[in-house]
């Protein structure tokens, strides 16, 4: 399981505030039974609010485009340190959009990973490693820091073979 399905199952995972439509026992996919009283507001896993859809009003917040671009301007205006977000932004940002990916949603997510992209770049190809900055990235920030290092380090390998008059190619033989 990928890093980002890891992500999303913890997302299903988690609670949400549901409010039935209508009473009833109501079976799910899990074999699991749900009984359920019209009106009355109770938690339930998200996978199983999203599974039971139109028999209950879910009362959760999508992400707002305001606070997300608030986010975007915070994280612009820190040029070295990258801010903590919520460990599951990717997973609300994917759902939030598939409930009504308006534009302006779009434009300022799409804003905020940029200049978090950037800044992940720029720690990878600087070797910067620190507790604190990798602290504030999400499961698949790290990912993509950690690929994006090791990359970066076998180029850095290589290049010490090539100026070292190493063939990196013909196993390690000195050229000339």
């Amino acid at each position: 399981m990928g890093v980002s399905s890891l992500s999303w199952a913890q997302y299903l995972m988690e609670d949400v505030e549901v409010t039935p439509k209508k009473s009833g026992t109501f079976s799910l996919s899990s074999g699991e039974s749900v009984v359920l009283e019209e009106g009355k507001r109770t938690a339930m896993k998200r996978w199983a609010a999203r599974e039971l859809g139109g028999l209950l009003e879910v009362h959760e917040e999508v992400l707002s485009p305001k606070d997300v671009a608030l986010s975007a301007w915070k994280e612009e205006n820190d040029a070295r340190n990258l801010k903590k977000i919520d460990p599951l932004f990717y997973s609300r940002a994917s759902d939030s959009m598939t409930r009504g990916g308006e534009k302006e949603l779009r434009a300022s997510i799409s804003e905020l990973l940029s200049v978090r992209k950037r800044k992940i770049m720029e720690a990878a190809l600087t070797g910067r490693d620190d507790a604190e900055f990798y602290d504030s990235m999400t499961a698949e920030e790290r990912k993509f820091y950690d690929d994006l290092k090791r990359c970066v380090d076998s180029w850095q390998e290589f290049l010490v073979l090539v100026l070292s008059g190493i063939s990196p190619v013909e196993g390690g033989d000195r050229v000339g």
